[in-house]
């Protein structure tokens, strides 16, 4: 597992970098701590480092009417500038230049706004809003991104944007997220329905997901990794069971499914111990 969050580190700090993951190949000393305190140091150098400039940029917009400030937003300042003034302003006020931009616009700041200030402005979106936001986000494949928020957005605003989120997304989005409780609360969401369609797709095995789906398994409870297991060893297709304990085995794993035995429905307890004496 730890060679798992590790990929996925590397793979944060390239997103926040704006590099691929071989330019940062030098640091594959560093353990996920120290990767995620870099990542930290980046960030705040990232977005920190202007911030006095930006409040003046603030202040400065504080008489203008509404509908002018989201003119202003949209076409003098860019989605770069905007995204880090967005993470200044008072959320309301943030949320309110959010409603009159374009979807673009929009989109274009949600790639780059700094996560650590969106929390307050996040909530305060429309639902309808964050779903078409989610759409085009996913058109780009940014699942670093929108894992980024997953921590921000609120239960509603999580369930209306899985609902266009196809499974493969899912998986992807999945590897990326920090908070294992708030993965917990989002898998958690998922009806078993939609488990068995998720870990049905890391069974294709062009798409390259079985980590993706063992560090799902990892980063829920006891409780919600039988309900995936189990997801997964019920499936009609046997391969989707087969190749969960495939992955298992090649992240050394096995002995976290073999403990789930007692969770698990008979006919899939059944099956696990066929596939664990193959």
């Amino acid at each position: 597992m730890s060679q798992l969050a590790l990929q996925a580190e590397h793979l944060k700090l390239a997103r926040l970098l704006g590099c691929d993951e071989a330019t940062i190949a030098n640091m594959k000393g560093l353990d996920v701590d120290a990767l995620r305190k870099l990542r930290d140091a980046c960030t705040s150098m990232l977005f920190d480092g202007d911030r006095e400039r930006l409040q003046k940029v603030v202040a400065s917009s504080r008489l203008l009417p509404k509908a002018l400030k989201a003119i202003v937003a949209e076409k003098a300042l860019g989605p770069t500038l905007g995204s880090r003034v967005a993470g200044l302003l008072p959320p309301d006020e943030a949320a309110d230049i959010a409603k009159r931009v374009s979807l673009a616009f929009n989109t274009e700041v949600t790639l780059q706004i700094d996560p650590r200030s969106a929390v307050d402005l996040l909530r305060r979106i429309p639902v309808s809003l964050v779903v078409a936001v989610t759409r085009e986000v996913l058109k780009r494949g940014e699942y670093i991104a929108m894992a980024r928020f997953v921590d921000a957005l609120s239960d509603e605003q999580i369930k209306a944007s899985m609902a266009v989120l196809d499974d493969e997304a899912m998986l992807r989005i999945g590897f990326f997220v920090e908070s294992p409780d708030r993965l917990e609360e989002v898998v958690g969401l998922m009806s078993d329905e939609r488990l068995q369609k998720v870990v049905s797709v890391s069974a294709q095995k062009e798409l390259n997901l079985g980590g993706a789906v063992m560090a799902m398994l990892v980063g829920v409870s006891e409780n919600l990794r039988a309900r995936l297991v189990e997801a997964a060893l019920s499936h009609p297709d046997e391969q989707v069971g087969a190749h969960l304990l495939e992955a298992g085995a090649e992240h050394d794993l096995l002995p976290m499914l073999s403990a789930l035995r007692s969770k698990l429905s008979k006919p899939s307890a059944s099956r696990l111990d066929a596939l664990l004496s193959q």
